[in-house]
């Protein structure tokens, strides 16, 4: 399978076998994104790895993991370059163009900043500031509907560690991340952080392929099924410490 150029020239690729012939589809996961997705020593790691690792397991079926920097993972799925995103937040945008397994987690969407004085104590401190974060999240989609979106600059980053680092040096006010992947990366940096808004909104986290693509979806869909009637998707969470929220018609 042919993958654009300029993308290519930044990916790592990793083959993964599993008892199977065929097609291998072609899956993309980003960088700097721990505990979910990140690489270590070389190798793709976390809690959405091991879940695609069990999926396509239970499938029979081959798959190859690259890594890049998220938009391009986006970008990629998008025209087709990707077969499958792993990971990817649910959300109105998104939806245009992707269709999106049964969710097998949720994220808590956090605005992080430095735990100092000078830091800024509300959201609206931020207005004229540089934040940064990922394009379409439902942080972003909530600063919109607050009608703070024009008046905070939000630029994205290659990786959350990125993003981390920026905020460290002051080159931006403020990150926008999942709870555990700000906390995570702020532990490992050495960086004091405080949590500036943290919406009560859950987001579905789940496989992305292009619309569609309903056969490869309705795989991934019984894979996820058998997954947690068995249990073993416990198990994946439970080895990476990721909460299980069950989220009802009210969002409870």
């Amino acid at each position: 399978m042919r993958l654009l150029p300029t993308f290519f020239a930044v990916s790592l690729l990793l083959n993964v076998s599993v008892p199977a012939s065929g097609h291998a589809d072609e899956i993309g996961m980003a960088t700097g994104y721990p505990p979910y997705q990140f690489n270590q020593d070389g190798e793709p790691v976390g809690f959405d790895v091991d879940v695609t690792k069990a999926v396509f397991n239970h499938l029979q079926k081959e798959f190859n993991l690259h890594q890049y920097d998220w938009d391009n993972v986006v970008s990629l799925l998008r025209y087709g370059e990707l077969d499958i995103a792993i990971g990817m937040e649910s959300t109105s945008v998104r939806q245009t163009y992707f269709d999106f397994s049964q969710p097998y987690y949720h994220r808590l969407a956090t605005l992080f900043v430095l735990d100092q004085d000078s830091s800024p104590e509300s959201v609206r401190k931020l207005v004229g500031k540089r934040i940064s974060g990922d394009r379409h999240s439902i942080l972003e989609q909530h600063l919109k509907e607050l009608g703070l979106h024009n008046a905070i600059r939000i630029q994205q980053a290659d990786s959350k560690k990125e993003s981390m680092a920026q905020l460290a040096v002051g080159e931006v006010e403020a990150v926008i991340m999942p709870e555990q992947v700000g906390l995570y990366l702020a532990k490992e940096m050495g960086i004091g952080v405080r949590i500036l808004w943290q919406p009560e909104i859950r987001v579905p986290v789940s496989f992305a392929v292009k619309a569609g693509n309903t056969k490869l979806l309705e795989q991934i869909n019984r894979a996820l099924k058998h997954l947690e009637e068995t249990g073993a998707m416990d198990k994946v969470r439970q080895r990476w410490n990721i909460q299980h929220w069950i989220i009802t018609p009210n969002g409870l």
